[in-house]
């Protein structure tokens, strides 16, 4: 049964995060769903707001008393609009930036309303809705699966088949006592110095950054890339080959593209590059409303690289360590939070989250793989969807943002730049060029990708 009365929530660190980002940045993540043809918009309202109606958490708007923000959950839905926009743009440069300007013009709700919008605009020959919510909500995970539940009601009612009418909600919203609770205390202590020791690591020591260069405008532009086709089996056979993963080599692949930059420039990258990725915690906790949740529950984690090692080196030392993430090492992250969000409280606004990016990361580079789109939003009821694409704007802490994720059988690059620091075509030839490149290198033969086993 759904909740008959308001309940409030503080808000969990992870969120707190992205709260006080959002505080001076814009924390907005767009879903662009490219349509064959116009939805019913009647149904789509319909759609949103069941989809709405089954998740408490997603009936929330924000308080905040003193230095505490919290999520007050209604009884009772908000209304829902639909905006509806049309643009005579078919160049597709043109259009990109009205529908970045959908997305990042303003801030997603969340203290006036549900924390998020809808978007459906209309060209010459493009149907696109966009689906927007706020990092102080939803990861990027979260934020997918919220699509792809109204792609799935929009269906059902296009159908007349019934509606999924389970409500999904999970009282505990302390994520750190949530994730933590059934460690053991020896565990626990190792968890926790770790953070603590990662916490001090960061504060003091040297960080490898990627050489971009140039000012800061504050404007960000995104370009989304369909890699060919065949890179994603290509990849899928060489993890295998080194008993691993791809995500090893989109890493090692990133590192390439970045050094070959900088010597570009005259310089080479110094004390290993350093990258932020995010890691979701869902899989530590055994229960599956976790799974159905629109809610912030990934965290960021910082993996450094050495330019100097060899191919080899460098995919054992990320194969290593994202091993060690999955196997529970990750939950140190948690006690890191929570020495950042109580050092935080003592300070102002602006300077906690400068300080939090600071500490958190100590990078200017953000990489995430995705992995698999939902498959329900290769379809959105009976109408065909074009493209799907998923995208943050997380400036600060990062200058650039690389985010990988498989539709259809095939991969796709999100490449996010600062407009003040390059342009597009600039951007393709540092980076985006030479990724894809460095990519077809790798798999070219097994001689490029040792196995692990034999090289440590």
């Amino acid at each position: 049964m759904a909740p008959t009365v308001d309940r409030e929530f503080r808000l969990g660190r992870f969120n707190q995060i992205y709260a006080h980002l959002n505080l001076i940045c814009n924390a907005n993540s767009c879903d662009l769903i490219d349509l064959e043809s116009a939805p019913d918009l009647t149904l789509l309202k319909r759609a949103i707001e069941h989809v709405i109606d089954r998740h408490p958490m997603a009936r929330s708007v924000q308080y905040q008393r003193g230095v505490i923000l919290g999520w007050r959950h209604l009884a009772k839905r908000l209304p829902i609009e639909i905006e509806q926009r049309t643009s005579i743009n078919v160049d597709p440069a043109r259009l990109r930036a009205e529908l970045l300007d959908n997305a990042w013009r303003e801030r997603v709700p969340v203290r006036d309303g549900h924390p998020f919008r809808f978007i459906y605009t209309r060209t010459p020959d493009r149907h696109i809705l966009q689906i927007l919510t706020s990092h102080t909500f939803t990861d990027g995970k979260a934020a997918q699966l919220f699509s792809g539940d109204i792609a799935e009601a929009y269906g059902h009612l296009a159908a007349g088949r019934p509606l999924d009418t389970e409500v999904i909600d999970l009282p505990e919203r302390n994520h750190d006592r949530l994730f933590l609770s059934g460690l053991g205390w020896k565990d626990a202590l190792r968890l926790a110095w770790k953070g603590v020791t990662g916490f001090v690591h960061d504060l003091v020591m040297p960080s490898g950054r990627l050489l971009v260069g140039g000012k800061r405008s504050g404007e960000t532009d995104v370009l989304m890339v369909e890699l060919p086709r065949e890179m994603l089996g290509a990849l899928k056979d060489a993890g295998a080959r080194q008993g691993s993963t791809i995500h090893p080599l989109l890493l090692l692949a990133l590192l390439r593209t970045a050094q070959q930059d900088a010597a570009a420039q005259g310089k080479r990258l110094r004390h290993g590059l350093r990258i932020v990725d995010n890691f979701s915690l869902r899989r530590f906790v055994d229960d599956p409303r976790m799974q159905k949740l629109y809610d912030c529950v990934a965290v960021p984690y910082t993996l450094e690289l050495d330019p100097e090692q060899d191919d080899a080196a460098v995919l054992s030392t990320a194969h290593q360590r994202l091993e060690a993430l999955k196997d529970g090492d990750i939950l140190s992250e948690i006690y890191r939070f929570r020495l950042l969000f109580q050092s935080s409280l003592l300070l102002p606004k602006a300077a906690t989250i400068r300080f939090a990016a600071n500490v958190l990361t100590r990078a200017n580079l953000i990489c995430t793989n995705v992995g698999p789109i939902d498959a329900r939003l290769e379809h959105f009821g009976p109408i065909a969807v074009r493209s799907y694409y998923s995208f943050p704007q997380l400036f600060p802490p990062g200058e650039v943002m690389v985010q990988i994720s498989a539709f259809r059988g095939h991969l796709r690059l999100v490449f996010l730049y600062d407009k003040g620091q390059m342009d597009e075509a600039q951007a393709r030839k540092r980076y985006v060029d030479p990724f894809i490149a460095e990519l077809r290198r790798i798999t070219a033969s097994d001689d490029a990708v040792p196995a692990l086993a034999a090289n440590g």
